[in-house]
């Protein structure tokens, strides 16, 4: 089985910027976590895991991020 392979952010933000991956292997070399936590989005949600629903769990991820961060949780 192959090993998983997990990128820096600047690695990450580098190759979507060059066309190399899309918002679904953003989030799936990202890390195990993130990578476990949109599957799992995606599945209590109905979704099929894509570009779109990662893109739209990286949206939702930012947002709750930001309201963690105003309320001092972070």
């Amino acid at each position: 089985m192959a090993k998983e392979k997990f990128y820096p952010v600047e690695v990450l933000v580098e190759k979507m910027q060059n066309g190399e991956i899309g918002w679904l292997e953003y989030v799936n070399h990202y890390s195990r976590k993130m990578k476990k936590e949109h599957a799992q989005w995606c599945a209590d949600n109905g979704k099929t895991p894509s570009d779109d629903t990662a893109e739209e769990f990286l949206a939702l991820k930012s947002v709750e991020m930001e309201e963690a961060m105003e309320k001092g949780d972070l």
